[in-house]
């Protein structure tokens, strides 16, 4: 997790626009660092599938997706669950986000409302 912190911290300084990260053990708290920031960065595609973000990653990412350039999310096998899913759900208006991929994790019925 501590590289993707540094990964993540350093989005505002970069003009990076796509990052892939799939597949790396990042866990909640790297993906966290990565979420908060996002809003003001360039990136447009972020592929974080293969990972275990859980929910609280997954909501870090969610809550910024309003005002960041995100085009194109990948959060699939993440063991995201239904917390986290709603908190991308519920960011989904005013976002300028055109593609999610957030197959093959644990949402249940409560996720999709």
């Amino acid at each position: 997790d501590e590289g993707a912190k540094a990964i993540g911290k350093s989005f505002k300084e970069a003009s990076i626009k796509a990052i892939y990260l799939g597949n790396n053990k990042i866990g909640e708290e790297g993906t966290k660092a990565i979420g908060y920031n996002l809003k003001g960065s360039s990136i447009q595609k972020l592929n974080m599938s293969s990972n275990t973000i859980g929910d609280e990653g997954t909501k870090a990412i969610g809550y910024n997706l309003k005002g960041s350039s995100l085009q194109e999310l990948n959060i699939s096998s993440n063991k995201i669950g239904d917390e986290g899913t709603k908190a991308i759900g519920y960011n989904l208006k005013g976002s300028s986000l055109q593609e999610l991929n957030i197959s093959s994790n644990k949402i249940g019925d409560e996720g999709t409302k």
